[in-house]
């Protein structure tokens, strides 16, 4: 029964858990045995130091038997040095793999989840699932096994050797308090686990509110709000210290506990086995070899506690890891996938959409026509739907069957990575890696296409900025390219998107930090230099547009307005409204100039 129980246990373990023990158990188990082998032998020391003490007492050793034990004790002090190396080596080091294994695990399904689950899941959150959950599965993987095997080992052996070797009913009657040690630590256990958990929880609150002020620092400073932001941390640190507090307590009670019920087994060995030895049921020497089994058998019995603790700890931290790894991406992948070679010939009828979750209708029966080299333009006013439609092109969130076709094949047929593979997309928010300028530029493609990087960078109007700096193309941008202004940061990331040789290129906003020239004057030489490549500007800018094949003017989720851009301007319509007002604004401008 009790091997069914221990197998039932086993086919319950996290699948993250079980898939590493059965790829690593033998390192494990050799460092176990060294382990116990070191536990072994720490049973001998006291042996021969209670031989020794009688020895000594009777006066029937001399000089140079004395020396042979004193050797013997340093001998096998050799023997614990080598096996305690093993045993590190070999448990620790596979904990510091498992703990590797699961960030790899955490990383690649962040990597797989659709952009859903990031728009509701603080990123500093996910940090400390990184850090601090990992590191307690860590310690539940290392220290917690050794911990437990001496526990368990030392407690049977040095329980064995104290009856053995000595006296079994002093024994049994020194051990007395020791079933209590279950007992505190089933009550204390749940309790342990319930309040990691809080602890945890906290911690990814703190690591969050860390995380938005160190990377909006600039906006913290420019608003001088930084007894605010100072404020709301320190509100949640105290709340963390709270949870920490109340784990504290919890442990902070156990340990006493368990140290008491030792403590009181010594009280009775010294009781009992003080009159034992003076009525010469025992020798001294066996009385002191007793006493040190005795000590050798409390501190496993401490140690429980401790190991309860790092256990449930590391219980909390793997249900908060499992939560990240059995999440589902919104995005399924296609049953029968078709790889088909996309050229920028894309058909949307009749798309409808709402955001997972949300009930609000964004986009409302959408029909558009592009094909493979035009110059497609969409505006409209904000919040009209421009960008949710590129973030279906894009497979960020899933579109309804039978809405969106690329080369008359449905969106939702074509694989996500094979997709992207085939359009090249600069964002509205530009992003830059904690690298150079030149990295940066060749993140998405091979280092082969490091010799273009002044083209393209040239081409989105940044070269000249990037040259006046020290560094060059070697300067390091920061962490989210801080060292950069607005202007910069946009065009480094469009020369990354350019770079990219996708049929498609789709440029969403990206250029709102510069003038309209600018934008004019990159849009007008991207034309060119792109040929066949299909182009998909949004933009809020309609002088950039003048040159589109085909413009599409949003509101409210809907098309309204297609056409050209001269058809539209002749159209009363909100195109030839948004397109007069824009002129009334540089006129305006131009004025003040002057």
């Amino acid at each position: 029964m009790k091997i069914k129980g221990v197998l039932k246990r086993v086919k319950k373990l996290d699948p993250l858990l079980k898939n590493f023990l059965k790829r690593n158990w033998s390192k494990y188990l050799l460092g176990i045995l060294a382990l116990i082998a070191v536990d072994s032998l720490q049973l001998v020391p006291p042996r021969l130091l209670g031989i020794l003490v009688d020895k000594i007492k009777g006066l029937s050793i001399n000089l140079n038997g004395i020396i042979v034990y004193l050797v013997g004790i340093l001998l096998v002090a050799g023997g614990m040095f080598l096996c305690r190396f093993f045993w590190r080596y070999l448990i620790r080091g596979t904990a510091i793999r498992f703990a590797h294994h699961t960030r790899m695990e955490l990383f690649k399904k962040l990597l797989e989840l659709s952009q859903s689950f990031f728009d509701f899941t603080p990123s500093g959150d996910l940090m400390a699932r990184f850090t601090n959950d990992v590191r307690a599965l860590q310690m539940m993987t290392s220290s917690a096994v050794v911990m437990l095997t001496d526990a368990l080992f030392l407690s049977i052996v040095t329980f064995t050797a104290m009856g053995y070797l000595v006296n079994w009913r002093l024994t049994l009657i020194a051990c007395i308090p020791f079933p209590l040690l279950a007992l505190v630590s089933l009550t204390f256990g749940k309790l342990i686990h319930e309040r990691f958990m809080q602890v945890q929880e906290r911690f990814s609150d703190l690591t969050r509110i860390a995380e938005e002020t160190v990377s909006g620092i600039r906006v913290v400073k420019s608003c001088a709000i930084e007894d605010t932001m100072f404020g709301r941390f320190s509100n949640i640190a105290k709340a963390n210290i709270r949870s920490n507090m109340n784990l504290v307590k919890i442990w902070g009670l156990l340990y006493p506990l368990f140290e008491l019920i030792g403590g009181s087994g010594v009280v009775i060995a010294l009781i009992i086995g003080g009159k034992m030895v003076i009525f010469g049921t025992i020798t001294l020497g066996e009385f002191v070899t007793f006493n040190v089994y005795l000590g050798m058998l409390i501190w496993p019995m401490i140690a429980m506690g401790w190991v309860l603790n790092v256990i449930q700890r590391g219980r909390a931290s793997l249900k908060r890891i499992r939560k990240i790894l059995d999440e589902k991406s919104l995005v399924a992948e296609p049953e029968s996938p078709k790889k088909v070679q996309i050229h920028g010939n894309i058909d949307i009828h009749n798309l409808t959409f709402a955001y997972p979750g949300n009930e609000r209708i964004v986009l409302k029966n959408i029909n558009m026509k592009i094909r493979k080299g035009w110059f497609v333009g969409i505006t409209g006013k904000t919040g009209s739907g421009k960008s949710t439609l590129i973030k279906l092109l894009l497979k960020m969130y899933p579109a309804p069957n039978g809405t969106i076709f690329l080369e008359g094949v449905d969106i939702n047929d074509i694989p996500e990575e094979h997709l992207r593979d085939f359009v090249s997309y600069v964002p509205q928010e530009p992003f830059l890696f904690s690298t150079t300028i030149k990295e940066n530029i060749l993140f998405s493609v091979e280092e082969s296409f490091g010799e273009q990087v002044e083209e393209y960078a040239k081409l989105a109007q940044v070269h000249e900025d990037i040259t006046g700096f020290p560094d060059g193309y070697d300067t390091v941008v920061g962490e989210r390219g801080i060292t950069l202004s607005g202007g910069q940061k946009q065009r480094v990331t469009l020369a990354r998107g350019l770079i990219k040789p996708a049929p498609v290129v789709i440029l969403d906003d990206c250029l709102s930090a510069v003038d309209v020239d600018t934008e004019q004057r990159i849009i007008d030489e991207l034309k060119k230099m792109l040929g066949e490549r299909t182009l998909i500007v949004i933009t809020h800018r309609l002088k950039v547009l003048a040159k589109a094949d085909i413009i599409y003017v949003f509101d409210d989720g809907k098309i309204v307005e297609s056409g050209s851009h001269d058809q539209l301007v002749s159209k009363d319509g909100l195109y030839r409204r948004m397109y007069e007002l824009q002129l009334k604004e540089e006129q305006v401008l131009e004025k003040s100039g002057d």
